[in-house]
């Protein structure tokens, strides 16, 4: 017996990518204009919102924004909108500033609650803002991550009574995927605080995105092989929705084939 060989679509499956053992020097870090200018105004003592793409560096902003409190000896908070997320800046953050220096507070845990950087759902935060203002005297910055949480329709009022009743002393940072209405968004800002309030907005991506789709059988497909798997399944919706009106038609019969 000949087994035949699979062919089309879902015949073809890739080998796994090995990750590369080879470690590249990265060379001195150059900031680009918009971290430049963004980390400028925070140090000017600016409220600052930035919004970017994914993955053009937003989070080294807030990094050398931390780096520059811890140092003065002040305290920072900086949220997250999920939990998962709070737990991985906890551990980054333990990494590059010191396991004593970062305390992570959410609604399962609470861990060196007393340090100077406190990792926190934003919600977490907006209840601080409310119940334990006197917990935030010494802290001189929030960073609120992805904050174009603000237009969520179920989580967004969280984000805007943080940001409305954050202690006057303390300044923001928020970090936004771009969107259309930033600076409809620092205008509140700056009315609801008292403040100006700086833009800075970058457009490029860094890193261009490359569109693939995932099929149901775990492969991994670009555009041309994802055309060819819709069209063999519609293809086969349609032969069945063809089958089921002729059986019908004949009223269960057996068909003659």
């Amino acid at each position: 017996m000949v087994q035949k060989k699979e062919t089309g679509v879902r015949g073809k499956r890739r080998p796994r990518r090995r990750r590369s053992k080879i470690v590249l020097p990265a060379g001195p870090l150059k900031l680009d204009r918009f971290q430049e200018e963004a980390i400028a105004a925070l140090l000017e003592g600016y409220t600052v919102l930035v919004a970017a793409p994914t993955g053009t560096g937003k989070t080294l902003i807030a990094e050398k924004l931390l780096e520059h409190i811890l140092a003065a000896g002040k305290g920072a908070v900086y949220t997250s909108p999920i939990k998962a997320l709070s737990n991985q800046k906890f551990r980054d953050f333990g990494q590059l500033f010191g396991p004593e220096r970062v305390g992570l507070i959410t609604g399962d845990l609470s861990i060196n609650e007393r340090a100077p950087l406190l990792v926190m759902t934003t919600e977490i935060f907006r209840n601080w803002c409310f119940a334990n203002p006197e917990e935030l005297e010494h802290t001189s910055h929030v960073i609120f991550d992805e904050m174009h949480y603000l237009d969520d329709p179920e989580r967004g009022t969280a984000w805007e009574e943080s940001i409305i009743f954050a202690p006057p002393h303390m300044k923001i940072l928020g970090l936004s995927a771009t969107v259309p209405n930033i600076q409809e968004i620092s205008s509140w800002m700056a009315e609801v605080r008292g403040e100006v309030v700086k833009v800075i907005e970058e457009r490029c991506r860094a890193v261009p995105l490359e569109i693939s789709w995932i099929a149901p059988g775990g492969d991994v497909l670009d555009e041309e092989e994802a055309r060819e798997e819709i069209a063999e399944r519609q293809e086969i919706r349609r032969w069945r929705r063809h089958r089921w009106n002729e059986m019908t038609a004949a009223g269960w019969e057996e068909l003659d084939y």
